[in-house]
């Protein structure tokens, strides 16, 4: 269970102190290349998302030093000019539990699927959001089959007398909507539209992301906008 701090005070994630560096390129989904002070080393990313705007050659990222696993550092955080964008895609559950600040349930399972959280009878999928289009935040930057049969099994679950919900969370802070990503992920998309003609939640939100801390900020709108 995820406790609410005494007296019910909001609390944001905090970082430790970041190590910034030069991103040199990606070798895999999980492993990238970068440059700390003239020294190349390799860092995790906590994210299988493309990023391809973010991971560029020669962008300012932020690391995480590790403590423990193969590689010393993993990417955090990445300077973007108009925000910060944080690409740890696993922080999103708490984030949003943090949010609520209300006793949850972390990773409930139904059948063969395993969702974020729950609270009451609030069963909730958050996504981790980094791609910002124009002002547009948008979700998936890659097709996700996976999301797709989520989707599908909280519209059972809706059926059964549960109330589930779709949580984007935008780890950034520089877009004024969002929108399902059709370009990328037609499926996925059209499983989110029927999802919220059903009447089900579907809630986007803005991070407030610095160098010391990451927090949910505010709600923006959810829109449709697709391709053409």
């Amino acid at each position: 269970m995820f406790a609410p701090p005494p007296g019910g005070a909001f609390v944001k994630m905090k970082f430790p102190e970041l190590i910034p560096a030069k991103f040199l390129r990606r070798l895999n989904r999980f492993v990238g290349e970068v440059s700390v002070e003239g020294k190349i080393v390799f860092a995790h990313i906590r994210n299988t998302g493309r990023l391809t705007e973010l991971l560029k050659p020669g962008n300012t990222v932020f690391l995480k030093e590790k403590n423990s696993g193969k590689y010393p550092f993993e990417v955090l955080l990445v300077d973007m000019g108009s925000s910060l964008v944080c690409v740890d895609s696993t922080i999103t559950s708490k984030l949003y539990a943090e949010f609520l600040n209300l006793p949850v349930r972390f990773e409930p399972k139904f059948g063969e699927h395993r969702f974020d959280l729950m609270y009451d009878n609030r069963v909730v999928e958050t996504k981790s959001v980094n791609l910002v289009e124009d002002g547009v935040a948008l979700f998936p930057d890659a097709p996700t089959e996976r999301g797709r049969k989520h989707i599908q099994k909280l519209i059972e679950l809706s059926e059964q007398g549960f109330e589930p919900q779709l949580i984007f969370v935008v780890q950034r802070e520089d877009a004024s909507v969002f929108s399902p990503n059709y370009k990328v992920d037609k499926p996925f998309s059209e499983a989110v539209q029927e999802f919220y003609n059903r009447g089900l939640t579907v809630k986007a939100f803005l991070c407030d992301v610095s160098l010391r801390e990451i927090s949910i900020s505010r709600e923006i709108e959810v829109i449709f906008l697709k391709d053409g």
